[in-house]
């Protein structure tokens, strides 16, 4: 048998390979409006994180207009606020409990970060977000709405939700707490962006596109 016959007997073949080792890998992993959420959050939390910095502590080498700041920070505020409603809104009509932590997740957790620190040759078995996503993810949107009622406290400067102010101890107290809920951000996004782009560059892609690669059962 020539090589041109054996390569005509193989093309058959080898197509038959490729569409079986492509079937249900392609899957459609985020809605569009999770992808609007999250791009449209990344964007508007990112406004209300510089722009709350400059206000609490302007920068000597900055020469910005503090009105026009607030307003960035407001705006930013008001657009963060809603994607949190449209994410929400979305995974009540989708019945999507993706992001709620469970049991589960609190005991796959130390096996994760093992999994992480190289201790394990092998993550646990997670859901749609592993147990580390999940919390991380929970505990933003906990914390976004904790900042956005603490937030909505301070502009109106006592004249409403005064009992905010007695609740956590007085408006230096508030301040602090705003403060240290935007350090946690600071700290984790950076490990979200680098867990994203080096453990499963599929899943960057899935909330670009919406479909995500994964390898058949």
């Amino acid at each position: 048998m020539s090589m041109k016959q054996a390569v005509k007997l193989r093309r058959p073949v080898l197509k038959q390979l490729t569409q079986a080792s492509l079937q249900n890998e392609i899957v459609l992993s985020h809605s569009i409006w999770v992808r609007i959420f999250h791009w449209g959050f990344t964007v508007s939390l990112t406004g209300i994180i510089l722009t709350g910095l400059i206000l609490h502590q302007p920068p000597n080498f900055l020469v910005l207009n503090f009105g026009k700041v607030f307003i960035v920070h407001l705006a930013s505020s008001w657009f963060a606020m809603g994607f949190v409603a449209l994410r929400i809104t979305d995974a009540i009509l989708r019945r999507d409990n993706s992001l709620i932590p469970k049991i589960e997740d609190l005991k796959h957790f130390p096996k994760l970060l093992g999994y992480y620190f190289f201790l394990r040759p092998s993550p646990p078995p997670n859901r749609k977000y592993n147990s580390g996503q999940v919390l991380m993810y929970f505990s933003w949107f906990l914390l976004f709405l904790v900042a956005s009622l603490l937030g909505l406290a301070s502009y109106w400067q006592g004249k409403h939700l005064l009992w905010v102010w007695h609740m956590v101890g007085g408006f230096q107290v508030l301040r602090w707490i705003k403060f240290a809920v935007t350090i946690y951000f600071l700290a984790t996004i950076p490990l979200h962006i680098y867990l994203s782009l080096t453990e499963d560059i599929s899943r960057l892609q899935a909330m670009v596109t919406g479909y995500e690669r994964k390898p058949p059962p």
